[in-house]
């Protein structure tokens, strides 16, 4: 039998949800580039339900999400101790998700509840680490916006917003990657909605699947805080066999088509938030890694400076990502209950054999 790592290239179910098939993204159809061009809400409606909503639908659609984008009492109060512990932020992230599985009636939370309640968490542990008080949603606003808000305490422009919906949408899903995989997985035992979150967030906090866009600002604070020359940098990085963050995708070998639209995100937030520095950093690390290694960059590269850009602390990053990604997961979480199949594949043992295990009476470890 032939080893495959990673399980590269076996298919594993079918989705109505999302595909990479030759190496383009689709939601439910719709091409990225163009689907990216729609509001964040039409496109968790799109993945959940498969078909875009009525105008009549979406606004009935956004209303109920943005007003059930508010914690129970009790989840605030634990909050508030949980979210200063000293761990990453991942870690809170965790913990968080799972807690809001045993506060209020969460035997009856559905999806719109449950996206809300991430979405306003995941802000809630932003303020808290920032010392800063919690916002309340404006109900004139859309998610994003409301997002947007209790995370940064201002409200944004209609052009932020449009933009960081952009962003949301872009990582809104991605086929079965890993993260996705264990909530699958942990959605085919027909555990609750919150169990299988709290896998997914596992799993997303990995610095080879979400954690990636940190370790990317990383990268450019050293290079820039520091004054290294970027490319004598990443020849020392290189030399010493580490991991360039940020570059070539399992998928994608001519680029990430999500990149390409963050790219365009990332030089306007940079020119307006004054972080061109950053911005022209990035392109010569770009640059050299094609030329050299003809390697392009993926969707953590340029989210790294957005996030930085919208005024986020980079050990924040891989929260956005899972704020963002919740969509997909809750989609492919119902898609799984509804087919009502255990997920358990087989394996190759390959361990010794023929072992015996014999004791005599009387015999005792020294």
């Amino acid at each position: 039998m032939v080893k495959n790592h990673g399980l590269a290239g076996i298919v594993v179910d079918e989705t109505k949800i999302s595909s990479t098939k030759n190496a383009h993204l689709i939601y439910v159809g719709y091409p990225i580039e163009e689907i990216a061009q729609a509001s964040f809400e039409e496109v968790v409606f799109l993945l959940w339900y498969k078909h875009l909503p009525k105008q009549t639908e979406l606004v009935a659609f956004r209303q109920d999400l943005v007003n059930k984008m508010v914690l129970p009492a009790e989840t605030i109060r634990l909050l508030l101790y949980i979210a200063k512990e000293p761990q990453h932020p991942m870690s809170i992230l965790r913990t968080t998700t799972s807690l809001l599985g045993t506060t209020n009636d969460v035997e009856h939370d559905e999806p719109p509840k449950i996206l809300a309640k991430m979405l306003t968490a995941i802000a809630a542990i932003i303020r808290i680490r920032d010392n800063e008080p919690l916002m309340e949603i404006d109900p004139d606003l859309g998610v994003v916006e409301n997002f947007l808000l209790m995370m940064t305490g201002k409200k944004p422009s209609k052009r932020l917003a449009k933009m960081f919906s952009t962003v949301m949408i872009l990582h809104a899903d991605h086929e079965f990657n890993a993260s996705t995989f264990t909530a699958r997985v942990a959605a085919s035992t027909l555990t609750d909605y919150y169990s299988c979150l709290t896998a997914a967030v596992c799993a997303l906090k990995g610095p080879l699947h979400g954690g990636a866009n940190e370790r990317v600002f990383e990268m450019l604070e050293t290079i820039q805080q520091q004054q290294i020359d970027p490319l004598k940098y990443l020849q020392d990085q290189l030399k010493a066999k580490r991991k360039i963050m940020g570059f070539g995708h399992r998928i994608y070998k001519d680029g990430d088509p999500r990149a390409r639209i963050l790219k365009q995100i990332a030089a306007e937030l940079a020119q307006t938030t004054d972080n061109q520095v950053y911005y022209q950093l990035q392109i010569k690390i770009a640059d050299y890694m094609f030329a050299r290694f003809n390697l392009h960059p993926n969707v953590d590269y340029y989210t790294a400076l957005i996030y930085h850009c919208i005024g986020l602390e980079k050990e924040t990053f891989t929260m956005i990502f899972a704020a963002c990604r919740t969509v997909g997961w809750l989609a492919h979480i119902m898609e799984q209950r509804q087919e009502g199949s255990l997920i358990r594949p087989s394996s190759v043992y390959i361990g010794p054999t023929e072992r015996h295990y014999l004791r005599k009476v009387g015999d005792h470890n020294e």
